[in-house]
């Protein structure tokens, strides 16, 4: 196996993470429907994350593998809006993506990136660390899972009408 590094995204790379965005994307929306399809939202994810890094002392992350991206993160220092939370929990490092292409899963990409992004947000002052995912996104779920995420907060939907 290669080595795999992980380096901060460059604007060179900007049309292979739009690529990934676009993939990722379209996972989600085969897994749910409320997702809109990556072509609609990848630009919109892209300039979002770049801006919210450099605002918020954040990061964009990309993992290379023989001079081809094969994974991104990207996080952000937060404070939730729950005032019914203490401030001290509040304010955390906050991952906004999590991505690995599916030829290359299975080389431990997802836990090297996390350690990255991990490093950097506890660098800026992070003492906890949240992320999303869809509940039936498997993948990201096992991958955080193993890397020590636990869930916090579960959001349940039902269709009507």
């Amino acid at each position: 196996m290669s080595k795999i590094v992980i380096r901060a995204a460059e604007e060179n790379d900007r049309e292979d993470i739009l690529g990934m965005l676009q993939r990722l994307q379209n996972y989600e929306h085969a897994l749910h429907a409320g997702r809109r399809p990556g072509n609609e939202v990848d630009e919109y994810q892209y300039v979002r994350i770049l801006e919210s890094t450099k605002a918020f002392n954040g990061a964009f992350l990309v993992a290379v593998e023989k001079e081809e991206l094969v994974g991104l993160t990207a996080g952000w220092m937060s404070i939730d809006d729950n005032q019914l939370s203490e401030m001290p929990h509040r304010e955390h490092g906050h991952i906004s993506v999590l991505f690995v292409d599916d030829e290359h899963k299975g080389k431990d990409i997802a836990r090297l990136l996390l350690e990255a992004i991990q490093g950097h947000l506890m660098s800026v002052g992070a003492s906890r660390l949240s992320i999303s995912s869809l509940a039936r996104n498997g993948p990201v779920l096992t991958a955080t899972r193993t890397f020590g995420f636990e869930p916090y907060e579960i959001i349940l939907e039902k269709k009507v009408g």
